[in-house]
């Protein structure tokens, strides 16, 4: 059974640009980001391709979300200069189902920066309502002053072009 799906997403947000066309990220449609109160949010459009058998959003797709955006929401608000937040540890509580068509929408609270680590935490929304929240422990590399790779500063100038 094909599922229609509406893929515009909310007035505010845009498509993240997929760096890898032939990898994991184009392969599942990634995610849109906003803006709001200097703040990055995330979202995605749930389609077809997303569902398991039981057609509802399948977990792994909004572990997937919760896991990149988390991290590039840390790096968006901190300043962190960094070129990725590898994940040392996530956890994700599912509340209630994604359906086909839905717009999930992901928001985050950085709680603690340290040296070595980043403490972060989301909450994965339909219409408003929870259906996941997640606990994102990432690691922190050293800075390289070598590296021009500064995904934050990307982030930044994507947001406010």
């Amino acid at each position: 059974m094909m599922v229609h799906v509406s893929q515009t997403p909310p007035v505010g947000f845009r498509p993240l640009p997929v760096l890898n066309e032939t990898g994991f990220d184009a392969i599942i449609g990634g995610f849109d980001v906003a803006e709001a109160d200097g703040r990055l949010l995330a979202g995605f459009r749930v389609e077809a391709r997303h569902c398991n058998h039981a057609r509802t959003c399948h977990g792994g797709m909004i572990a997937t979300v919760f896991d990149g955006y988390m991290a590039m929401a840390a790096m968006f608000e901190h300043d962190l200069q960094v070129p990725i937040l590898p994940t040392m540890s996530l956890s994700v509580d599912f509340l209630a189902p994604g359906l086909p068509d839905d717009w999930i929408e992901f928001s985050a609270d950085v709680l603690r920066v340290t040296r070595s680590a980043v403490f972060v935490q989301g909450l994965a929304r339909v219409k408003g309502k929870p259906i996941a929240r997640a606990s994102g422990v990432y690691k922190r590399p050293a800075p390289d002053p070598e590296s021009r790779l500064d995904t934050g500063k990307l982030l930044r100038s994507f947001m406010r072009s």
